[in-house]
């Protein structure tokens, strides 16, 4: 069975936002998985596929000015190894 290809967006944004834009996310019917990344720096990794790449940037657009979202990177993971050419 072939692989498909993840792509991981990276955002940065104030941990006490963090339970919110989860509990956001969750409502999206499977567009992205959250993973904490560096609680520390504030990230957290939103993994997608390839087909829904467009669905889940447009959301993070529609998202309110209050949450704090920015968008700080993205990169495939494709065959088990990152490709770490950000867009």
């Amino acid at each position: 069975m072939a692989s498909e290809d993840t792509v991981i967006v990276e955002v940065e944004l104030p941990p006490g936002n963090s339970f919110r834009f989860q509990t956001l996310l969750e409502g999206e019917a499977g567009l992205a998985v959250a993973r904490c990344f560096d609680p520390e720096h504030k990230k957290q990794q939103l993994w997608t596929t390839p087909s829904q790449r467009d669905d889940l940037l447009a959301w993070l657009a529609t998202l309110p000015e209050s949450l704090e979202v920015m968008v700080c990177g993205e990169w495939i993971w494709s065959d088990g190894s990152a490709d770490n050419k950000h867009r």
